[in-house]
């Protein structure tokens, strides 16, 4: 039986991907660099924001000294807060999720974005106090490698003090998949970025967070 529950942020929480997107066009708009949604879910998505803009500018021929991709970094961050300022909106069921798995278990994010976006996000969900449900946030800030690297998921569940065979990684991108699978989680997987045939590699595929529920995952992960 699981005995945590690990969530992805992006894209399984909250729809911010398409604020993301928006964030690095703004931090890169001074190199010149576009390019429309589609091409950011194919190609970016799952990456931290370092890795982001690494490979976003190695796509568009744009030369980075490391001190500029620290720049780019705070400059994206910037962004995306004065985006998020404008609202976010959390994906069905998630939140019900949330509290109900905090309820009976301790819990966790384990996510490619800064710890200042995640907490910039969550005190803006609802009352504000949903950040105070997580047990334990891993973020890109405190790992060396972005998904697929499993390494974010080995530290979650070290910090959780479970081994990992015990712990439910909810995911909804191939990369964050792999870092999950690789770091011997279970997995879930929801359809909200990319389709069933893209995210194979998960133990269960259910469309949406909504379609989940802790009495569901305590069957399906029993």
């Amino acid at each position: 039986m699981i005995q945590s529950i690990v969530f992805d942020f992006d894209g399984v929480i909250v729809d911010t991907e398409p604020l993301h997107y928006r964030a690095f066009l703004r931090a890169l708009q001074p190199f010149g660099v576009d390019f429309d949604y589609d091409r950011y879910v194919q190609q970016y998505i799952g990456y931290d924001d370092r890795d982001g803009l690494r490979a976003i500018c190695g796509d568009f021929g744009v030369s980075l000294e490391e001190s500029q991709v620290g720049e780019l970094i705070q400059q994206k961050a910037e962004a995306f807060e004065r985006i998020v300022d404008e609202g976010v909106t959390p994906f069905p069921g998630a939140v019900e999720l949330i509290l109900s798995a905090s309820a009976n278990m301790p819990i966790a994010i384990c996510s490619g974005a800064l710890r200042r976006d995640i907490e910039a996000v969550l005190r803006g969900v609802g009352d504000g106090d949903l950040l105070n449900r997580f047990n334990v946030i891993v973020t890109a800030d405190e790992v060396p490698h972005s998904k697929p690297d499993p390494r974010s998921y080995q530290l979650a569940a070290e910090r959780l003090n479970l081994p990992a065979d015990q712990c439910l990684a909810i995911e909804d991108t191939p990369a964050g998949l792999a870092s999950a699978c690789g770091a011997g989680m279970k997995t879930l997987a929801v359809a909200h970025s990319y389709g069933a045939d893209r995210l194979a590699q998960a133990d269960r595929i259910e469309d949406a967070m909504a379609d989940v529920t802790l009495e569901k995952l305590l069957t399906w992960f029993a």
